[in-house]
């Protein structure tokens, strides 16, 4: 048998080892509704012309040991996400159940920003040093999307989990 053959029959073993696992564990152990749900709400909060950022920095994870979160319980997580030259700073507390955003975009221009959470859509506007405070969050899932900035960009962080 050439090398080439046993990868081909490698890799379709793995395949068919890989469903083989999945339906157990959809049979034994299905994924709860209200998990399902969540996932799929948070795709539909996606926009399509909005550049999708990249995780720079998690202060839960930076300077951790592997699978172990950092910081202690209410303690204030940092987040940074970029999308080309554009920088998104967070700072996401929770107190009693709700959130509290504090952020920066690197860019200082006022321009709208939408905040999608588990009740709905929270808007507003950076001002004109690219700032924004948002109070009074429901504890969960969020997206934030900055933009359309006067020249046109437009960014979206993937969902964020706080906590």
């Amino acid at each position: 048998m050439t090398d080439e053959e046993e990868t081909a029959m490698s890799g379709a073993s793995d395949d068919a080892l890989g469903d083989a696992v999945g339906r157990v564990y959809t049979a034994v152990d299905p994924p709860p509704v209200p998990l399902l749900r969540a996932a799929s709400g948070i795709l539909a909060w996606r926009r399509p012309d909005a550049a999708l950022a990249t995780l720079l920095l998690d202060s839960a994870v930076a300077g951790a040991a592997p699978g172990v979160r950092a910081g202690g319980s209410g303690a204030p997580r940092l987040l940074s996400y970029g999308s080309g030259d554009t920088v998104l700073d967070l700072e996401v507390s929770e107190d009693e159940g709700t959130l509290h955003l504090i952020g920066q975009v690197s860019r200082p221009v006022a321009a709208p920003l939408e905040i999608r959470h588990r009740d709905g859509t929270w808007s507003g506007t950076t001002d004109a040093l690219g700032r924004f405070t948002a109070a009074g969050l429901p504890a969960g899932p969020l997206r934030v999307t900055w933009g359309p900035a006067p020249d046109g960009t437009t960014l979206s962080t993937p969902a964020i989990m706080p906590g």
